[in-house]
């Protein structure tokens, strides 16, 4: 089978989305990997005697996925589907998820106001182990704040639910909207752009917000940052959908509908024929 001209279109007409969508999501998603513990490492994370690190509630994204990811294609997408009358979309998913990222970034961006205006923990047991500055001897370092650490366990779990909705999302676009010949190559490009890429975005925003003392700096705006280039995201992907040939020729993609149930009926109905 030859490779022409109107495959190379469809190939090419789907990169853009593929960058717009991947660098929205992951510049909220990455805050999940430095900017999130960094801000438990400064609360309290008193459990018992000890303390908890602040990558220890990087737990609540993996309980995420796996308690909403079987509710989501059980309960919540069949009927999200009675009520619209048609099968949720893929590309209903993909704004979904980029609105959840933005919201687990503002939820932080709250959660960082309060804890703020938190009063220090008193005595030597008030000094973080995981934050910078931290003696063995317990005696110095970064005192935390008296606001329960398991606050952040709300961004962290709302980043999940957003996996959930976009990422098998774009999965599935890269390989459906690319020819046959050139599916891998596409789905490469797709896991380029979530992974390298969209960390040099984020290493840009973080190097110009992200403050070294967060009781000095501002990491709220660091998160209201991210979630506003969610959001302008949102606005390319309908701009990138609706108009002109790109969204024409990935559209048919965008607008198909994930229907499990039915694929599972199509699939033993082919083996009955069989």
């Amino acid at each position: 089978m030859s490779f022409g001209a109107k495959d190379a279109r469809q190939t090419f007409a789907a990169i853009p989305l593929i960058v717009v969508v991947n660098i929205a999501f992951n510049l909220c998603y990455n805050s999940m990997n430095n900017a999130f513990p960094s801000q438990a490492c400064q609360m309290d994370l008193r459990l018992g005697g000890t303390q908890l690190n602040g990558a220890f509630f990087n737990i609540a994204d993996a309980f995420a996925i796996v308690i909403f990811t079987p509710l989501f294609e059980s309960c919540l997408y069949p009927l999200v589907g009675r009520m619209k009358g048609s099968p949720v979309r893929l590309g209903q998913k993909i704004i979904a998820g980029l609105v959840i990222a933005a919201i687990s970034n503002v939820s932080a961006a709250i959660l960082e106001f309060k804890r703020k205006e938190a009063p220090f923990l008193c005595g030597d047991a008030g000094f973080s182990q995981c934050a910078p500055g931290y003696a063995e001897d317990g005696s110095e370092g970064t005192r935390m704040k008296d606001i329960s650490a398991f606050w952040i366990f709300i961004p962290f779990a709302l980043v999940g639910i957003s996996e959930i909705l976009v990422n098998p999302c774009m999965y599935c676009f890269s390989y459906e909207a690319a020819p046959l010949e050139v599916r891998s190559l596409l789905q490469a490009f797709n896991l380029f752009f979530a992974g390298s890429v969209s960390n040099a975005f984020t290493a840009v925003v973080s190097k110009l917000l992200y403050p070294n003392d967060l009781d000095k700096g501002s990491l709220e705006t660091y998160y209201l940052v991210n979630a506003f280039l969610a959001v302008i995201g949102i606005g390319v992907y309908f701009l990138i959908t609706r108009c002109g040939d790109h969204g024409h020729e990935i559209r048919p993609v965008i607008e198909k509908e994930l229907v499990v149930g039915a694929l599972e009926e199509d699939e033993d109905s082919s083996d009955v024929d069989a």
